[in-house]
């Protein structure tokens, strides 16, 4: 399947958010002080939702992603990204641009986190039968979605497409690229060297693998039985 460079899949905000797991429309989000710019949502709400950043679901990945890495990452890069935000969106005029940049970084790490687990186990039923009916197979489905990852300087993602119904990989490099409206992340992998260089350095294959194998394939199933209702 030809890969898209330049297309983002991260779809509507509000599909994209109920995705990510979000309980509401994102609407406008209340300032950030100082000592709550980094308080974790207890409600497991985006962040676009909430104003405040969703919690780790673990502290390390054992074997994967160490605590430290982990941690930066998610406080430098996604609590950045939603505090630029926050900012952005307490006017509805304006700032077009670096407004969904931010919106876009905040719901694809909330959706990379959401999908990676210390305890790995195996693609659900419908997640299982609808990448063998798209790709053939579960294991041509891994290379392809591999190849997409490695070829990616920012984001690869697989996506279910409600028009016709298909699943696509997706890659792009820029945050504001896109999108490929009303598509849905299924899977996501930050591909940026921020997400690994501190366990990987510029091993970037060992790290794809590595994220491969910590798929948490019960949130991809939930994603997918929320698209097909």
């Amino acid at each position: 399947m030809t890969l898209s460079r330049r297309l983002f899949v991260q779809g509507s905000a509000a599909i994209a958010a109920t995705a990510a797991g979000a309980s509401a429309l994102p609407g406008l989000a209340p300032a950030l002080t100082s000592s709550t710019s980094l308080a974790p949502s207890t409600e497991g709400a985006s962040g676009l939702v909430t104003g405040v950043v969703k919690p780790l679901p673990f502290a390390e990945l054992p074997g994967f992603l160490g605590k430290e890495q982990l941690r930066w990452h998610h406080e430098s890069h996604y609590g950045g990204a939603l505090k630029a935000f926050v900012g952005f969106d307490a006017s509805p005029t304006g700032n077009h641009r670096p407004r969904v940049q931010r919106m876009n970084s905040v719901l694809l790490h909330e959706t990379y986190f959401d999908n990676m687990t210390a305890t790995p186990g195996n693609a659900g039923a419908a997640t299982n039968a609808a990448l063998v009916a798209r790709f053939g197979s579960f294991d041509t489905w891994r290379e392809d979605f591999a190849t997409a990852a490695k070829a990616a300087a920012g984001w690869a993602v697989l996506a279910f497409h409600p028009t016709n119904k298909k699943l696509y990989h997706v890659v792009t490099d820029s945050h504001d690229d896109g999108p490929a409206w009303l598509g849905v992340p299924l899977l996501v992998i930050d591909m940026y060297e921020h997400s690994y260089y501190l366990d990987f350095q510029n091993k970037k294959a060992d790290y794809v693998e590595g994220f491969l194998g910590h798929v948490d394939w019960q949130e991809v199933e939930r994603r997918l039985r929320a698209c097909q209702g």
